[in-house]
């Protein structure tokens, strides 16, 4: 008899939630990854915007942005692995290659327009690894559905 009396407060206690802690859940989603689509239209036409914009692209992967470089027009031939990378621009010595390429290693994806991959003769064994050419609702949904977009 005195083990049930016992159990009455106890269990008053744990349904009014004293007496042992209990881990709360939120009401609030976890967080979702920001997005950001870096936009290059430009190559060896302006190797300056080529530069920032795969500078700010690497910059953004490696800071936790989930970020894809969307190439087009001009931009599109960086996609190919038959163009050279190999040029720098301003005083660094680094060329445009290594910094595709770290680009890539830290997760970062390419997509290419497929009108201007089209344009330039550029098909899918033609491109650089992490390159994908993007078909238009894959690249309506991408549009549509990143959090920031940055031009070049």
């Amino acid at each position: 008899m005195k083990a049930r009396s016992a159990l009455v407060p106890l269990t008053l206690l744990l349904l009014c939630g004293i007496g042992f802690p209990v881990a709360q859940v939120e009401g609030k989603p976890p967080e979702k990854q920001k997005t950001a689509v870096i936009h290059l239209s430009h190559y060896t036409d302006d190797l300056h915007r080529a530069f920032m914009a795969m500078k700010i692209a690497r910059m953004m992967q490696n800071g936790g942005v989930e970020t894809t470089l969307f190439l087009d027009i001009e931009g599109a031939r960086i996609s190919d692995a038959r163009q050279s990378l190999d040029m720098c621009w301003g005083p660094s010595p680094t060329p445009l290659g290594a910094v595709f390429d770290d680009f890539i290693k830290s997760g970062g994806k390419v997509v290419v327009c497929p009108h201007c991959a089209k344009a330039a003769g550029i098909k899918s064994d033609h491109l650089r690894q992490g390159t994908t050419i993007g078909t238009e609702e894959e690249l309506a949904r991408l549009l549509i559905s990143t959090d920031k977009i940055m031009d070049y």
